[in-house]
C-alpha cells in the first residue's frame, strides 16, 4: 500500500499573465487538450502509484473547487482545505493529519498506518517520461517502507539553471534499493548564482531538487513532532476535531493555528535537519515551470527553436524569428 499527496495551492506569480492568483499555473495546460492541465498530470502520475482512492491533494479552500473539478476521479473529501498559504511545511503537516484520521475511519490499524509510504509532490512540474517517473517513485516508496529512511529526488542537471534549488549528494558508494541509486543527501542550496550554478554542474556532485518527498507517515509525523514542535502541536487539535466527527471545528482549529504559523519550507522545517536524509539520483525528464523560459523548454520546437502554444482556432505565424516562445489563450 502506497499514499500519495499532491500539493496543489501554490500561485504561479513568475508566470502572469497567463497564471493568476484565482487561476494559478497548476492549472495550465501545455498541450491541445485543455483538460490536461499540470494538476491533471500530477493526480494521474500520483495515483499510478498509490491508486486513486489513496490519492490526496491539499490546497487552499479557494482554489479546494476548481482542484476538486481538475481531479474528478479523486473522492471530494480527499482535497484538503488549508486556511492560506503557508507553504510547505504546514501545508503537509495539515495534511498528514488529515490522511491519518480517514485511514484510521476507514479501519487501518495504527502499525499499518505508521508503516505506509507516503509520497509528497508538486503539482505544477512537467514530467517528460510519466511511466519512468511512475516507476521511480513507486521504488522509492518501497524503499522508504523497507528501510524508514527519508527520501527525496534529485535529477541530474543538464545546465547551470539558476532557477531551481540543489541538493548535494555524498560522492561515496550509492546504496542501491529497488534498482534506485541512493546517496546521503549533504545540504540543500537555493536558486545559486549563475557562477555557483556552474561549479555544482562542474563537479557532478549537486542535483536538481524536484520537490519530491517519500516516508513512511510514522517517520514524517515523528520529524514534525521533533523538529516543529510548535506547529505540530499546534495543528493537534485539528486531529482532534477531525475524530470527533466536526469538520468545521477542524477547519477552526485549522485556521487559528495558521494564523500563529509563519511560511516556512518542509526543507528548511525538517529534511535539511535530518541525519540520514537519502537523495535518489535520476536523470528523468523534468522541468520546475517557474518560469517562461521553463515553459519554452518543456514544449516542442520548431527547426528554428521556437515554441509555440496557442489554442485550437489561433493562428500563429513567426517571420524570421528565432529561439521565441509564443503563448496564447484566444
Amino acid at each position: 500500500m502506497r499514499i500519495a499527496l499532491v500539493m496543489a495551492g501554490g500561485g504561479g506569480s513568475r508566470l502572469w499573465p497567463a497564471s493568476t492568483p484565482d487561476r494559478p499555473k497548476q492549472f495550465m495546460a501545455l498541450g491541445d487538450d485543455a483538460s490536461r492541465t499540470l494538476i491533471a498530470a500530477a493526480v494521474e502520475r500520483a495515483a499510478a502509484v498509490a491508486g486513486p482512492e489513496r490519492t490526496f491533494l491539499v490546497t487552499t479552500a479557494d482554489l479546494a473547487p476548481a482542484v476538486r473539478a481538475a481531479a474528478p476521479k479523486i473522492a471530494p473529501d480527499h482535497v484538503i482545505e488549508e486556511p492560506g498559504p503557508r507553504s510547505t511545511a504546514p501545508c503537509v503537516a495539515l495534511a498528514l493529519l488529515h490522511i491519518v484520521e480517514r485511514l484510521r475511519r476507514a479501519g487501518w490499524s495504527e502499525g499499518q498506518i505508521e508503516a505506509t509510504p507516503l509520497a509528497v509532490l508538486p503539482s505544477d512540474h512537467h514530467i517528460g517520461d510519466e511511466p519512468r517517473f511512475a516507476g521511480l517513485l513507486a521504488a522509492a516508496c518501497d524503499c522508504a517502507a523497507s528501510t524508514r529512511q527519508v527520501i527525496v529526488l534529485g535529477v541530474t542537471p543538464t545546465r547551470p539553471e539558476t532557477g531551481y534549488g540543489y541538493i548535494e549528494r555524498d560522492t561515496g558508494p550509492a546504496q542501491v534499493c529497488r534498482d534506485l541509486a541512493l546517496y546521503a543527501a549533504l545540504r540543500f542550496v537555493e536558486k545559486p548564482v549563475l557562477a555557483r550554478a556552474r561549479e555544482f554542474l562542474a563537479s557532478g556532485r549537486f542535483l536538481w531538487n524536484a520537490g519530491v518527498t517519500i516516508a513512511t507517515i510514522g517517520r514524517l509525523a515523528e520529524e514534525y513532532q521533533r523538529h516543529t514542535p510548535a506547529l505540530w502541536s499546534a495543528l493537534l487539535p485539528v486531529a482532534s476535531a477531525l475524530r470527533e466527527g466536526s469538520p468545521e471545528h477542524a477547519a477552526a482549529r485549522a485556521a487559528a493555528a495558521y494564523s500563529a504559523t509563519a511560511p516556512t519550507s518542509i526543507d528548511v522545517a525538517i529534511l535539511e535537519k535530518l541525519a540520514d536524509l537519502q537523495v535518489a539520483a535520476s536523470d528523468v525528464s523534468w522541468t520546475d515551470l517557474g518560469s517562461w523560459a521553463a515553459i519554452r523548454e518543456a514544449l516542442p520546437h520548431d527547426d528554428h527553436g521556437n515554441a509555440t502554444h496557442a489554442q485550437a482556432d489561433a493562428r500563429v505565424h513567426l517571420l524570421d524569428s528565432r529561439d521565441g516562445l509564443v503563448w496564447t489563450d484566444g
